[in-house]
């Protein structure tokens, strides 16, 4: 069965669902601690809805219908991290998620990262790669982005003293 994987520039109305997403305990192990209120989420988010905001963020529809969040960003916003992971200049960095657990462990997550990383992370031709920290044990999402052609790259140093396993796709 084919599907239409597309994606759009989230919006303000699409911050309650993201609140929603971010609450469900598959997405807060992971992707982060559950938000503690809505507006703790339009504080983190509500930003990313405006054009000129450094962080590109979507929401990944599949058939029209939302099924995930994921946002690209200028490593070189982080310059501690960018020089841990001794980035060169215009590296893009990447986050996902899929908002429902009952979509998970089924290939949506290869999809979404392959066609984002084509669609919109390269479509900027200053871009040279693409890079990703999913946290070290997160085996799912490790394989999922290795699946989109990501290599594993370094062992970095995360938020809240997580270790990741940067992987890094370089432009074609």
């Amino acid at each position: 069965m084919s599907e239409d994987l597309a994606f759009r520039r989230l919006a303000e109305d699409d911050l309650p669902t993201l609140f929603t997403w971010l609450s469900r305990p598959h997405v807060a192990k992971w992707y982060g601690k559950a938000p503690s209120s809505f507006a703790e989420v339009v504080a983190r988010y509500g930003g990313r809805t405006q054009p000129d905001h450094p962080v590109s963020a979507f929401i990944a529809t599949r058939d029209g219908e939302a099924v995930g969040y994921v946002q690209a960003y200028p490593v070189d916003l982080f310059p501690e991290y960018a020089a841990e992971l001794g980035a060169e200049p215009g590296t893009a960095g990447m986050d996902l998620l899929i908002g429902e657990a009952w979509l998970t462990n089924r290939g949506l997550g290869t999809r979404m990262i392959r066609a984002f990383v084509q669609e919109v992370v390269f479509a900027d031709p200053r871009v040279p790669s693409c890079v990703a920290g999913p946290e070290e044990g997160h085996a799912a999402c490790i394989r999922a982005f290795a699946k989109a052609g990501f290599l594993p790259w370094k062992v970095a140093k995360a938020e809240a003293g997580r270790t990741e396993l940067v992987m890094r796709h370089d432009r074609p």
